[in-house]
C-alpha cells in the first residue's frame, strides 16, 4: 500500500464515525477504537518495511484530523488516542532512521505549534517535544521556541488572563532544559526565583538533587510539605517524597518521624502501616500501636484494615459502628460471631433510617435485603418480621414497598 492509500483509509475512518465533522459520545468511542487499531496494524507493516517516514506522516495526519474534529470524548478517548500516537512516535524516534531523523520530527512538531491546532492538542505536542530531542542543538532550538511562546502568551494575558498559566508552564520547561544542560546552579536558581508553583518548585528540587545539593533539595521539599499540610485535603505526595529522601540520605531520625506522620495522613493504607511497624521493636509494638490507634480515633479516623490485621476486634467493631453498613458487610466475617448483638443493632438502625428516605423500588428492594440480612443473627428473623409489619402499617400507600416487604 502507498502512503496515500493509508491516508485514504484514515479519512474513511473519520467519515464513518462522524456526522458533519462531529463525533458524539457513541461515535467517539468507535472512532478511537477503529483509528487506534488501524494505526497499530499499519505500524507493524510500515516499520517492517523501514518506511518510518511514511508511518510518521500517517500518525501526524491522524493527529491533525483528531485535533480538527469536534468531539464528545467523555470517556477519555483523546487521551487514549494521544497515548497511541506517542507510542508510535517513540518507535520512530528510537530507530532514528536516515529518512526520518530526529531533526525532521522536531521540525514538524515545531511547525504545528503555531496555533493551528486546538490548544490542548498543541500542549500534547509540547509535552512530547520536552520529553525528547535532548541533543545540544535541539535544546537551543527548544529554548528559542519557548522564549518566543512565553513573550506571546504574556502579551495575550493582558486580555485573556488564562494565557498567563501557559506562559508559566513554558517557563517551567525552560527551567527543565537549563537543568538538562547542566548550567551553573546559580543561574538556574536565579531563573527559578519567580516560579512559585508547586510543580516548578519540585522541578528545582530535582535539579538540586541531581547537582548533589541535598540540603537545598530537602529545604524545597519541606516548603512543599508545609504547603501540603495546610491543605484541607488529606494529601501525601510531598510528604511521601520527603520520607524517601530522608531514607536515601540515611537521616534515620527524620525518616522515622516522617513515617509516623504519614500514619495520620494515610490512615488505613497498609503499606505505610507495615513500614512503621518494621521500625518499632517487637516488645514495644502493642503499646506503641495502641497509642497510635488512640490518637487516630481522637481525630475520628478509623483504619479498619489495620485493626483487622492486628486482630484488634473491639476497635474493629467500634470503627465499623462509626462508619457505615458497607463496612459491616466488608468485615462481617470477623465480627458476626464475636459481636452478633451489635451487628444486628447496626442493621436495625440502618433499616430505620433507610425506610424514611426510600422513594424508589430499588431502595425498597435494598431495604428488604437488609431485613433478610438480619435473619443471619440470633433473634434477627423475628426482628425483621417485626420491622416489616411496622413498615407495612406505616406506609400502606407505597405499593412497591409493600410488594418488596412481602418477600421478607
Amino acid at each position: 500500500m502507498t502512503l496515500q492509500d493509508y491516508k485514504a483509509d484514515v479519512t474513511t475512518i473519520f467519515r464513518r464515525n462522524t456526522y458533519r465533522d462531529f463525533a458524539d459520545w457513541r461515535q467517539c468511542g468507535n472512532l478511537e477504537y477503529d483509528l487506534i487499531n488501524y494505526l497499530d496494524k499499519a505500524a507493524k507493516d510500515l516499520l517492517k518495511e523501514y518506511r518510518d517516514k511514511d508511518l510518521f506522516d500517517l500518525v501526524c495526519v491522524s493527529f491533525v484530523k483528531w485535533a480538527n474534529t469536534e468531539k464528545d470524548d467523555s470517556n477519555g478517548e483523546t487521551q487514549n488516542f494521544v497515548a497511541t500516537a506517542f507510542e508510535l512516535w517513540d518507535h520512530i524516534y528510537e530507530r532514528n532512521q536516515p529518512e526520518m531523523p530526529h531533526e525532521k520530527m522536531l521540525d514538524w512538531f515545531m511547525k504545528k505549534m503555531d496555533g493551528s491546532l486546538i490548544d490542548y492538542m498543541e500542549e500534547f505536542i509540547l509535552e512530547y517535544v520536552m520529553e525528547h530531542f535532548r541533543e545540544p542543538d535541539f535544546q537551543e532550538k527548544k529554548l528559542s521556541f519557548l522564549r518566543s511562546r512565553i513573550a506571546l502568551r504574556e502579551a495575550e494575558a493582558k486580555e485573556k488572563s488564562w494565557r498567563i498559566y501557559e506562559a508559566q508552564r513554558c517557563r517551567e520547561f525552560v527551567l527543565q532544559i537549563y537543568g538538562e544542560q547542566k548550567r551553573p546552579i546559580d543561574e538556574i536558581r536565579e531563573y527559578a526565583k519567580d516560579l512559585t508553583s508547586s510543580s516548578a518548585r519540585e522541578l528545582l528540587a530535582k535539579i538540586e538533587l541531581e547537582y548533589g545539593n541535598h540540603n537545598e533539595c530537602l529545604a524545597i521539599y519541606q516548603e512543599l510539605v508545609d504547603k501540603e499540610d495546610s491543605s484541607p485535603w488529606y494529601e501525601s505526595k510531598y510528604n511521601q517524597k520527603l520520607k524517601s529522601l530522608y531514607k536515601d540520605f540515611s537521616m534515620q531520625e527524620q525518616y522515622e518521624k516522617q513515617v509516623e506522620k504519614l500514619l495520620f495522613i494515610e490512615a488505613g493504607k497498609d503499606e505505610i502501616f507495615e513500614e512503621y511497624k518494621a521500625l518499632v521493636p517487637s516488645d514495644k509494638w502493642e503499646q506503641t500501636r495502641d497509642c497510635i490507634f488512640d490518637a487516630l480515633e481522637e481525630k475520628k479516623r478509623y483504619p479498619l484494615s489495620w485493626y483487622s490485621s492486628e486482630k484488634c476486634y473491639d476497635r474493629l467493631m467500634a470503627g465499623v459502628e462509626h462508619l457505615s453498613i458497607s463496612s459491616l458487610e466488608q468485615y462481617e466475617g470477623e465480627l458476626c460471631q464475636r459481636y452478633p448483638d451489635r451487628c444486628l443493632a447496626m442493621l436495625v438502625a440502618h433499616a430505620e433510617s433507610a425506610v424514611q428516605q426510600a422513594t424508589q423500588r430499588k431502595q425498597y428492594r435494598a431495604l428488604a435485603d437488609c431485613l433478610r440480612w438480619m435473619s443471619r443473627y440470633p433473634g434477627g428473623h423475628d426482628k425483621a418480621k417485626e420491622l416489616a409489619a411496622k413498615y407495612i402499617e406505616s406506609y400502606p400507600r407505597k405499593r412497591a414497598l409493600l410488594d418488596e416487604l412481602s418477600k421478607v
